[in-house]
């Protein structure tokens, strides 16, 4: 039976809980750590019970198997705190994927790599662009030679954080009501601009060591959650589309979309109305030696509380 801590914003903590509840993990106690505090009102369930709620500095990191943690640099001590008591920490975030001893999984795609696991206690994540794009050319890079690879990411407000959904929500608000935005005030609403750079190319190279040229474009878009990419992939020889969407219809992880064109949106309407998160790939069309082709995944239910909990079952 295991005791399980999760350190999140409430919202992804509360998307952990709903997938462990449907995991087969056999889970004695759940615990939010609040490495962001939660407000009054905030309150997390797990099986129709209560789940208890610690402030960071009063946490015994030792009473834990595993820890869920998503935090951003600046609550990176805690997440070594956590590995040196002796727990196995699940990086949700992939706060720790540039470090070499530390394995990079993406669950059934490169679970051999787990064994790297027992140098620091530490298992991460990518970054949820990196699981999107991997998932979806996995079988593709396995077999054929891919020359070139391009990742456009459209990234919604909760990438960043819960903080700029709100921020997006009332920016919308206030537009819309003729009321001006401060000159100093980033714009969300009505508006896009490129994100800065992450390496994203080596997280992407720790699953497919044969991958030379990658590009990642990541683009801020007025969306309130879910990642759209569009993905370009050229090779040396012809790339068949029918033998790729034979391969995404037998991934459980993936439903692939014929004739309809899944966005954001759509997507959050189908999610609402099934159990099971998955990656929804739609629009393929030859090009040139390759394919083109777009994705789209809630990143919170699916790249990140869906695969931590898939991580965990699997460790």
């Amino acid at each position: 039976m295991l005791n399980i801590a999760i350190s999140a914003e409430f919202s992804l903590a509360e998307k952990l809980i709903e997938n462990l509840e449907l995991s087969s993990l056999e889970i004695e106690k759940i615990t939010a750590v609040e490495i962001y505090p939660f407000s009054e009102e905030q309150g997390l369930r797990f099986k129709n019970k209560s789940v208890t709620q610690i402030e960071v500095e009063k946490v015994d990191w030792s009473a834990f198997t595993y820890v869920f943690f998503a935090g951003d640099i600046s609550k990176a001590t805690y997440l070594a705190k956590a590995a040196e008591s002796g727990c196995i920490v699940i990086d949700i975030l992939g706060l720790c994927a540039d470090i070499a001893d530390v394995p990079v999984i993406i669950p059934n795609m490169n679970n051999n790599q787990l064994i790297e696991l027992r140098q620091r206690n530490i298992v991460a994540l990518p970054n949820p662009q990196v699981t999107q794009c991997a998932l979806s050319i996995a079988n593709i890079i396995k077999n054929l030679s891919i020359h070139q690879l391009t990742i456009t990411s459209l990234l919604p407000a909760s990438y960043e954080n819960e903080e700029s959904v709100t921020k997006l929500a009332g920016q919308t608000a206030r537009l819309l009501n003729g009321i001006t935005l401060d000159d100093n005030e980033q714009r969300l609403a009505f508006d896009v601009f490129p994100k800065q750079s992450i390496n994203l190319n080596m997280q992407l190279k720790k699953i497919f060591s044969e991958l030379d040229n990658i590009v990642f474009h990541q683009i801020q878009v007025p969306v309130f959650y879910g990642i759209g990419q569009l993905i370009t992939l050229k090779s040396d020889y012809l790339i068949d589309p029918d033998i790729v969407i034979a391969d995404w219809k037998d991934n459980e992880y993936i439903s692939y979309h014929d004739e309809k064109v899944i966005t954001p949106v759509t997507n959050s309407e189908v999610e609402n109305s099934e159990a099971i998160p998955k990656l929804h790939i739609s629009n393929i069309n030859s090009i040139e030696n390759g394919i083109q082709f777009w994705t789209v995944a809630d990143e919170q239910r699916f790249n990140l509380a869906f695969m931590a909990v898939k991580l965990a079952e699997l460790i």
